[in-house]
């Protein structure tokens, strides 16, 4: 019995030591002579995104047996390797271009003359692209005005990483023109030389992460509206309230004409009608296709004795309005259309007011428009107009 059991211990014992030495070997496949040598790994690393890139920077290797590094991105599919050698300074930097809208991670790894490897350095970034863009607003437009043989235009200020905002036009001479300079983020005031009024602009505005390597710019966009500009109204109607015309010479017309001076304005009536009141004029711009975003009446320009206006009312719409709608004008259709739109405004003319404008955030589309002079600052009732100008554009002329 003893005998069985000294026999087994022996297998037991042998058979264990077979294992061992087996394991044994196995190791040895893996295990180097003097153990592993890892050069020196990458420090430092830095990543900065730009338009569908990154750069990466890093230290340059202070350990004189690294000669090489690789970069590796996409899963490993994608490589760059850089030589050392060629690298002057304490940094060193890679561009990688030509990458998707998403994010990335970049493994480098240094290696020595004889092969070996340094530990792994990872950074994980996302070049922006498009979609970026999208997410960003734009400026939006609160006026475009001729001034003179310019036109002025007033924006809302930059919105979220915006840098600038270019524009183009049409010039007098026909020529689209991309104006030289542009409108920074902490401004919201241009002017574009010789702009045609009437015709649209175009804008673009750029954009650029804190610390991005790429100013990027979206599509240039049309204007909402046109340039405004005054408008030839030579060929427009104008009326007022029967009787109230001095003579032939001083007619309604003749606030249209585009001249300001005396001889060239419209005078109520003198003797028994003078202190006749409402005095209401008409216009009839005979289109449905003009947009208006200010007017202007000019009082006499040289004499503040001459300057007649007091309380007045002005009033716009599409529907026709009655200059002998009399005291109760405010019923006649027209104006009691005008009333129920809010399409119509009461002000009070100075002494010292020589031109009365009013301007308009937006648009206004009308065909019609009556000034209602209430009362005059003269004892004896006149009323003298010199012109009224009217600014916008005729989208049926675009």
């Amino acid at each position: 019995m003893n005998k069985n059991i000294f026999i087994l211990l022996i297998l037991f014992i042998g058979t264990a030591l077979y294992s061992c030495k087996n394991q044994d070997d196995v190791y040895q496949e893996f295990v180097k002579k003097g153990g592993y040598v890892y050069p020196q790994k990458t420090n430092g690393l830095a990543i900065f995104t730009g338009y569908k890139r990154i750069k990466l920077v890093w230290d340059a290797p202070k350990d004189p047996s690294v000669r090489t590094a690789k970069v590796y991105w996409n899963n490993n599919i994608d490589m760059k390797e850089i030589d050392y050698s060629t690298i002057t300074g304490d940094k060193v930097e890679l561009y990688i271009d030509k990458l998707e809208e998403r994010s990335y991670t970049f493994n480098l790894v240094n290696f020595d003359s004889k092969g070996n490897q340094s530990m792994t350095s990872e950074i994980t970034a996302a070049p922006y692209a498009e979609n970026w863009l999208m997410l960003h607003a734009d400026r939006t437009v609160s006026s475009a005005q001729t001034n003179g043989t310019a036109a002025d235009l007033v924006m809302s200020y930059g919105t979220d990483e915006m840098i600038a905002t270019r524009f183009r036009y049409l010039n007098t001479d026909g020529n689209t023109v991309l104006h030289n300079h542009v409108m920074n983020a902490a401004n919201n005031k241009i002017s574009l030389p010789g702009a045609v009024a009437g015709k649209r602009f175009e804008y673009s505005s750029s954009y650029c992460p804190a610390l991005g390597l790429d100013t990027i710019w979206n599509d240039y966009k049309k204007s909402v509206n046109p340039i405004s500009g005054k408008l030839d109204c030579t060929l427009w109607g104008g009326d007022v309230t029967t009787g109230q015309i001095w003579d032939n010479t001083f007619l309604p017309a003749k606030v249209l004409d585009g001249i300001i001076d005396r001889t060239h304005r419209w005078c109520s009536a003198q003797g028994t009608l003078a202190k006749t009141f409402p005095k209401i004029m008409v216009f009839d711009n005979k289109k449905s296709s003009f947009y208006i975003n200010k007017i202007s009446l000019y009082q006499d320009q040289t004499s503040t004795s001459y300057r007649y206006g007091n309380t007045v009312e002005i009033y716009w719409g599409n529907e026709p309005f009655d200059p002998n709608a009399g005291a109760s004008y405010a019923t006649s259709p027209g104006f009691a259309k005008a009333i129920t739109s809010v399409t119509y405004l009461t002000t009070t003319f100075y002494f010292s007011t020589s031109i009365w404008t009013k301007s308009w955030t937006d648009m206004q589309n009308f065909r019609y428009m009556a000034v209602v002079w209430k009362d005059s600052r003269n004892t004896n009732g006149y009323i003298d107009l010199f012109e009224c100008e009217f600014y916008g554009y005729d989208a049926a002329a675009e």
